[in-house]
């Protein structure tokens, strides 16, 4: 994704953004939980598209709106089965349901 955004802006002439540092290191131990880590991963990608929507409808070129589609796509995919992965592990709550009515109305 990012080659191809800035492949794309460096045949307009404009430079791209340089990355942020970041240093690997050989640990194999996770200094965060796996909840934790899928939690923050299921974040990111909201933010993700969230803010390629916004960029997508206030951007006046044409060809990275459509890139910038495919992406959110891609991104949608994958934090679906991060939210699967959350659901088979227990650690998503159920969002709190409607009062059913009907049953309501027949217990009474």
């Amino acid at each position: 994704m990012l080659k191809v955004l800035s492949e794309t802006l460096l045949e307009s002439g404009i430079q791209t953004p340089q990355l942020s540092g970041g240093n690997a290191t050989r640990s194999t131990t996770s200094p965060f939980s796996d909840k934790i880590m899928m939690y923050c991963t299921s974040l990111f990608c909201s933010f993700a598209m969230g803010g390629n929507s916004l960029g997508t409808a206030f951007s006046l070129r044409n060809d990275l709106s459509a890139k910038m589609t495919a992406f959110m796509k891609d991104t949608f995919e994958y934090a679906h089965k991060g939210a699967k992965i959350m659901i088979q592990n227990g650690w998503m709550e159920e969002p709190p349901q409607m009062v059913e009515r009907g049953q309501k109305i027949k217990k009474s």
